[in-house]
């Protein structure tokens, strides 16, 4: 059966979005097969939709299934939704049976969603079975549908889905518009595969699909419900038409959901009626397409609907196998070859570069040949295939699921002479393999990733056998003299190390050792021939010739191998048994039942003289002729971001378009950090917005107020804040000369003093800086429910709020003339919003939240942004500082707030922290999850959380990425070999004196106390900590930022948002996070 696809034409997204989403795009099988759940792209796996049109009899729907699901199947569909599958699915498989999902065999539905099923028995339960085509058992799950026949018993209008594997998962999503249709109108199927879920739709037909938004509307609600960071793909017959999906300039999709179809008919009436809805937006290069023959929708055909496909579905040409055995790939930086780690068989296993271990099944790839002449290199332990986890120079190579169909598993090879090759990733010609940062001593693994090509010794490879031979040399012996190389090193098979000249000598009597490759002369050999079998060699650095040491005195095994002047005797020759696999072992010619050994048979490159030994054949005694090149040709132009192959670096992805920061009005005491700092440090002249923190609601009046009274450091105290103000820092304190930022100091009797009046005179010298006023925060939370209760609290307050920070009618408190009437007018550009949290118990004790929370807050900003656009003359700002985790995130009508927000400040920090008191240590914004990390798969990583709003509908560029300044710590923390990571604590650090918390230090007191020296580097999640022995403080970098800038710059994310900048006075992190690296 032949296919034909139509690409996606959606709308043209940035480079650096479409790079990102093709990442998710690796592979067919990725996400169905692995153990490790990460969100799919659509048609990963390849799916396919079809409506039947089930026939009145049995007999006829089973020969649809036999002819034609058998072939979707056969062709490597691996989910494939059936509208009118018919009365029956097929015969279950001989030795199986047939097995009733129902109740808690099936996944639960959100509160109140169950009563929307059909009450009868078999609308509810799932029959599971298997079924046997191809000579292949497939999974099938059938769901009754149809109210006709014998009591929702034998109607043929029912769904069914057939897959590779048995689900995950299975669940029955009830159609809204049941009970009103009597039934009629159709429930979903669902099946869920690592982290997506496929559901299967039939519409109405009668009413134009009328049913199908409520029933994504069900779908959407189900998915999210489970907090579960899933997403999912609706397929079938919808009964309607893509362009029916906008009504009046609104869509009817879930927010986020896009529609991939093929844009033309896909039923006989000439409509466009059966297609795919993602919950992830738009993916670049998705393949949608249907069958190019064998299909007749206009009669004459199985059905009136066409089968629509999802991801590729022609299997490439079969690979063939193009060495007789298994072989091991080395890298000519050092010798290390390619390895899948910890021995590991799992997806996602990294592959890295490590010394070898003579007949390792994870160093032992089958070399398989596609028609085209890629390879694809399919691992001998896990039978998985090594594969590219992105599509950018720096992506990682890891251990995937062979699909014949992934570019991301294949590599164009390029042959270099002397038995060299580049091998280039079909994702991009321009990028290969190659070992990252190069490599010195295979001892020392270091990751495979993609690399610009460059032809440095770290992307050039040499294929040998894998197995060290058992069986009979090869007889008659071909005439080396053809195939080895003019300049070769002789590689052990047992632990690869290479014959080396010790020390680099180049007298009589040196000693000849095994050691790692490194590319020095003192390695290289000239291979001289005797005859087609016989040779002796001569070393590049010293022109001696190997040799066995005082080889006229009673040689016997044990004897040493030594450079010596090249003469014309037999100790220096040798004669080359070549072995099965094509490995050789080197007899003396003067001693014949002697060869060439590793003394001792050692694992480790770098250990073992050379000597001579009886020959046995074993691992030590067998090598390899490899090339030796430590140029490489022909010689690539040298990429400008990375002038030297043995460092890896990013291009610098600069400055994201908007850069907020915060500065906390408590900075000016002990910290002496003020609104100056920013001139002189040049802070202001980067920042694009800067957030003036914190102020808090009246806990009578609930309104924006002033007042001098300190709230309680006490976390335990849920009262410690109430009325807490600080107008003293705010508009009273006097400000010296010194430190004022036009060098005039404040008078006493002046009606604006403090930082406001500083902020003033900030906004005069940068007129493009806005101020915010940040309303609320950690400490200031507690009465934000009250506010947003009722239309008219919400009104009372904002309307406060306007009246003082906006309008500047400060009041005057004390005997202080500070305040009065417009008196900081046009200082605030608007309102930065940071309720921690609404309707979550996650926030300070004492702080008031509940269910409505949710609604109040989209409307409380929807009150803002209304009474601010009421005022006129300009667009005032607001914005929002908003939760990360994940359960937080499911409280927010996230679309909604969206709609009324200039942006959104993501929290992303504060993942972990010394609340956990016994740990594990862990970081607290880590950038990517971590297999190794005990929070895996928690949702607790920034992409996580910018993952979880982009899904739910928040626009790319309104969300800011947060960044703390600070750091979170636990002492009493073991190594255990992982430099504490991971690893259980005692409890919080002591308390700094600036921060004054424990398990908190500023960047700054951790600079001063020496800790910035032995930073390590976690490569998973991007992420940087420091270990003295006992604690532990998860920290930002310069290395860590520069990997978020560049994942800003590649989501398109709005920008960056700074907390806080008192934490960092000398802004060594500060420029790197808001893109101004210091150098």
């Amino acid at each position: 059966m032949e296919f034909s696809f139509l690409f996606m034409t959606k709308k043209v997204f940035k480079k650096c979005v479409i790079v990102f989403l093709l990442l998710v795009l690796a592979g067919s099988y990725i996400d169905f097969r692995s153990a490790k759940p990460t969100l799919a792209a659509p048609g990963t796996p390849p799916a396919v939709t079809w409506n039947m049109q089930g026939a009145s009899d049995g007999n006829t729907a089973l020969s649809l299934w036999t002819n034609y699901i058998g072939n979707f199947m056969r062709n490597q569909a691996s989910v494939v939704a059936l509208q009118e599958a018919g009365p029956n699915e097929p015969t279950h498989a001989p030795g199986t049976g047939r097995e009733y999902l129902r109740g808690a065999q099936l996944a639960p539905l959100p509160e109140g969603m169950a009563a929307q099923l059909p009450p009868y028995p078999q609308t509810q339960e799932v029959r599971h079975s298997q079924w046997r085509a191809n000579g292949v058992n497939y999974d099938v799950y059938f769901l009754q549908t149809d109210p006709n026949g014998d009591g929702w018993g034998g109607g043929r209008v029912n769904l069914a889905m057939v897959s590779q594997r048995a689900a995950d998962e299975v669940v029955v999503i009830p159609n809204p518009l049941s009970q009103q249709t009597a039934y009629t109108a159709r429930a979903s199927l669902g099946l869920r595969f690592g982290s997506t879920w496929y559901f299967d739709i039939h519409a109405l037909s009668r009413s134009s699909g009328s049913d199908a938004p409520g029933l994504l509307r069900n779908i959407s609600m189900f998915v999210a419900s489970r907090n579960q960071n899933e997403d999912w793909i609706a397929m079938g017959d919808l009964n309607r038409t893509p362009a029916s999906w906008n009504q009046n300039g609104q869509s009817l999709l879930p927010a986020g959901a896009v529609i991939y179809g093929i844009g033309s008919r896909t039923q006989r009436s000439g409509n466009e009626l059966d297609y795919f809805i993602y919950s992830g937006g738009v993916v670049p290069g998705v393949m949608v397409g249907t069958p190019s023959s064998g299909f007749n929708i206009d009669g004459g055909g199985p059905s009136d609907h066409l089968p629509i496909i999802l991801g590729a579905l022609q299997a490439a040409a079969e690979p063939t196998q193009i060495y007789t055995s298994y072989q091991t790939v080395e890298s000519m930086a050092a010798g290390g070859v390619l390895d899948a780690y910890h021995n590991g068989v799992d997806f996602d296993t990294p592959i890295i570069s490590y010394t070898r271990i003579g007949g390792a099944e994870n160093q032992s790839w089958a070399v398989e040949q596609y028609n085209d002449g890629s390879l694809r290199f399919r691992g001998e332990s896990s039978n998985r295939c090594i594969s590219s986890s992105g599509v950018s120079s720096g992506a990682e190579l890891i251990l995937a699921d062979c699909s014949d169909e992934s570019s991301f598993q294949r590599w164009e090879p390029q042959y270099l002479g002397n038995n060299e090759y580049q091998l280039h990733s079909q994702i991009d010609s321009n990028l290969c393999m190659n070992v990252k940062g190069g490599q010195t001593d295979p001892n020392v693994g270091k990751d495979v990733i993609l690399y610009d090509c460059q032809n440095t010794p770290n992307e050039r490879w040499i294929f040998t056998p894998s197995h060290n031979s058992t069986g009979p040399s090869l007889d008659p012996i071909d005439d080396m003299r053809d195939y080895v190389p003019s300049r070769i090193s002789l590689e052990n098979s047992k632990n690869g190390g290479v014959m080396d000249v010790a020390k680099d000598k180049i007298d009589d009597n040196s000693a000849v050792i095994s050691w790692h490759r490194n590319n020095g002369a003192n390695q290289g050999w000239i291979p001289v021939w005797r005859s087609k079998d016989t040779l002796s060699f001569r070393g590049l650095s010293s022109g001696k010739c190997l040799d066995i040491h005082n080889s006229t005195d009673n040689v016997g095994p044990g004897r040493e191998l030594v450079t010596f002047t090249c003469i014309v005797q037999e100790s220096q020759n040798w004669r080359v048994e070549e072995l099965d696999n094509g490995h050789v072992m080197l007899h003396s010619v003067a001693h014949p039942e002697l060869c060439i050994d590793v003394e001792g048979g050692p694992t480790n490159p770098d250990e073992g003289n050379l000597i001579v030994y009886t020959c046995t054949g074993a691992a030590n005694q067998q090598w390899m002729w490899t090339s030796y090149d430590p140029n490489g040709a022909p010689e690539l132009p040298e990429d400008p971001y990375f002038p030297h192959d043995e460092l890896f670096a990013l291009p610098d992805p600069g400055a994201p378009s908007q850069r907020t920061a915060y500065f906390n009005s408590w900075s000016v005491y002990g910290n002496a950090f003020y609104l100056k700092d920013l001139d002189t440090n040049g802070t202001a002249a980067k920042l694009t917005t800067l957030n003036y923190a914190f102020e808090n609601i009246d806990p009578v009046n609930l309104t924006c107020f002033a007042a001098n009274k300190s709230g309680s450091p006490d976390e335990s105290d849920p009262n410690g804040n109430d009325g807490a103000s600080d107008a003293w820092a705010d508009y009273q304190m006097s400000y010296t000369a010194g430190n004022s930022i036009d060098g005039v100091a404040d008078n006493w009797n002046q009606p604006l003093k403090g930082n406001f009046n500083q902020l003033k005179k900030l906004k005069a010298k940068y007129p493009n800086l806005k101020v915010l006023v940040s309303l609320g925060g950690w400490t200031y939370s507690k009465y934000f429910s009250d506010v947003a209760a009722t239309d008219t609290s919400r009104q009372k307050f904002v309307s406060s709020c306007i009246n003082m920070y906006i309008k500047g009618n400060l009041p005057k408190i004390g005997d202080d003339p500070a305040g009065g009437s417009g008196v900081a007018a046009d200082i605030f550009d608007g309102f930065d919003i940071d309720w921690e949290f609404p309707a979550s118990a996650n926030g300070h004790l004492g702080n008031h939240y509940g269910p409505q929370d949710t609604t109040n807050f989209s409307l409380l900003l929807a009150e803002f942004r209304r009474q601010l656009d009421a005022l006129g003359g300009k667009h005032y700002s607001l914005t929002a500082a908003l939760p990360s985790g994940p359960s937080d995130i499911d409280k927010l009508e996230v679309g909604q707030i969206a709609s009324y927000l200039d942006m959104g400040n993501v929290m992303t920090y504060d993942m972990h922290g010394a609340w956990e008191t016994t740990g594990p240590t862990d970081f607290q914004a880590p950038l990517f999850d971590s297999p190794f990390s005990p929070a895996y798969f928690k949702g607790l990583t920034v992409n996580d959380a910018i993952n979880h709003y982009l899904m739910n509908g928040f626009p790319a560029d309104k969300l800011s990425m947060g960044i703390p300044l600070y750091s979170r710590g636990w002492t009493g923390v073991p190594d255990n070999g992982k430099h504490g990571l991971y690893q259980p604590a005692t409890g919080a650090t002591d308390a700094y004196p600036f921060s004054q918390q424990p398990g908190v230090a500023m960047y700054k007191e951790l600079e001063a106390a020496g800790k910035i020296t032995d930073i390590q580097f976690d490569d998973y999640s991007k992420s940087s900590w420091i270990y003295d022995g006992s604690n532990f403080f998860s920290l930002e970098t310069p290395e860590t930022l520069l990997y978020k800038r560049q994942y800003i710059k590649d989501k398109g994310l709005g920008g960056v948002m700074i907390y806080s900048l008192e934490n960092d006075p000398s802004t060594k992190l500060l420029n790197n996070a808001l893109g101004f690296p210091t150098p």
